[in-house]
């Protein structure tokens, strides 16, 4: 592991596995930098995407690589209930609603950080009581390790010292050709029901079936197959259960041979196809629409807005573990 200044108060890690594989982390936001590996012909790939300057992740950024949080997603309106109370969080996205964790949410948060051994990183960040609205002191752990396997592995610990609402995750933007359109991937996501979402992206509050919708992706397929009837993916995919050994995504490339396979103890993931990025400077290359995509592994957007919806407040003597792992490989 090697770790370096990043400009005069951040830090950045930069692990490596024996297959020459490499992950960038950094401690502002707890973010992935990149990810490099090499592909069927030897050449080295950046299938995730990130920058060298440390004042892009200061200041919008389409929240690459960053973790996100108190609360991914959306939530209707910036407000919620509580034990009676009426909470309003910053809002952030068309100055209407609260989007993954507000103005200044844990993706731009200086994070404490040190490694545990030469593949592991520890993030850790206390959000005090009424950040961006939110209540509760929040004592919040990142951990990622890199193994032998390929294996990005996210942990992620919590603990409040009061009733707060919390739905982490990580925001990577992945394309597993380096560049270009992600129109010739191929992706399996094993999900029967989606979250349908309005003009402002918002969830409906439905879960419907992805059986014979641009939304199955069951059955493998390109991600530019449907892509224009589903208006662009930007949709919450639901799961059956919450078991790390089951694989709950896949994505392919031909072109290089690399695969990434998401395993996770979380009940759904959003898939985004980049719908909205435009002009994006990143290392190396400009993303603009549908030239990466998000695989951010979740509990139900809007849950604070819709009592049918999983509960994702975390009580003061319980704690918030979960994990999630990309996998990427060359397929044989």
């Amino acid at each position: 592991m090697q770790i370096k200044n990043f400009g005069e108060k951040y830090l950045l890690y930069e692990l490596k596995n024996k297959n020459y594989m490499t992950l960038k982390l950094t401690d502002i936001g707890a973010s992935i930098t990149g990810v490099f590996i090499k592909d069927k012909n030897n050449d080295k790939i950046q299938a995730s995407f990130g920058h060298d300057n440390y004042d892009f992740y200061l200041k919008a950024h389409d929240y690459i690589g960053s973790s996100v949080g108190r609360v991914a997603n959306r939530t209707i309106n910036g407000e919620f209930e509580l034990g009676g109370k009426i909470y309003k969080l910053a809002k952030n996205d068309n100055n209407k609603h609260h989007l993954h964790g507000g103005i200044e949410g844990i993706s731009f948060k200086k994070f404490d950080s040190k490694s545990l051994d030469d593949k592991t990183v520890l993030f850790s960040y206390l959000s005090k009581d009424g950040e961006e609205g939110y209540p509760a002191n929040l004592k919040i752990e990142i951990t990622y390790s890199l193994t032998d396997e390929n294996e990005i592995i996210i942990k992620y610990f919590a603990k409040a010292d009061s009733p707060t609402p919390i739905n982490l995750t990580n925001h990577s933007y992945w394309n597993l050709n380096g560049e270009g359109l992600i129109y010739e991937h191929d992706l399996f996501i094993d999900s029967k029901f989606y979250l349908p979402v309005n003009e402002e992206y918002v969830s409906t509050g439905e879960i419907l079936k992805t059986e014979n919708t641009p939304f199955d992706f069951n059955k493998t397929k390109k991600i530019g197959k449907d892509i224009e009837k589903a208006g662009g993916y930007d949709n919450c995919f639901i799961f059956d259960s919450e078991n790390i050994n089951k694989l709950r995504a896949k994505v392919f490339s031909e072109k290089t041979g690399l695969s990434l396979e998401l395993y996770t103890t979380k009940p759904a993931m959003h898939f985004y196809s980049g719908n909205m990025i435009n002009g994006r400077e990143v290392r190396g290359t400009i993303l603009n629409k549908h030239n990466a995509f998000c695989l951010e592994t979740e509990f139900l957007p809007a849950s604070l807005n819709f009592i049918h919806f999983p509960n994702i407040i975390l009580e003061s003597d319980r704690e918030y573990n979960q994990t999630t792992i990309y996998k990427l490989h060359l397929e044989n």
